[in-house]
């Protein structure tokens, strides 16, 4: 089996990840902000008190969620980067130890 690593192109693309926790970001900023100016839509009334009870804290919870998105999305883009940088200097080092016994 031959494991073959494009550095270069991982670091690249790792760099993607922050533009991506940006957009998250900004799509979450804009759903709540949305939501919170809508407000309970659902009622007062037994029906959407019924609507509530089963919806809302799924909702909220799926909100909260989106919220910690981007952390998460930046530290995927930083691991990838630093095993990029990880494979570099690891295949240097390799390369100065064979250089240096031959």
């Amino acid at each position: 089996m031959t494991l073959r690593v494009d550095a270069a192109k991982l670091a690249r693309d790792a760099a993607q990840f922050t533009g991506l926790a940006e957009r998250v970001e900004a799509i979450h900023r804009d759903l709540a902000d949305q939501l919170g100016a809508i407000g309970a839509c659902w009622g007062t009334d037994e029906i959407g008190r019924g609507f509530a009870d089963v919806h809302a804290t799924p909702a909220e919870q799926t909100l909260a969620a989106v919220q910690g998105l981007p952390a998460r999305l930046a530290d995927v883009g930083e691991r990838f980067a630093g095993n990029a940088a990880a494979y570099v200097d690891g295949e240097q080092e390799n390369v100065d130890r064979l250089g240096a016994q031959g």
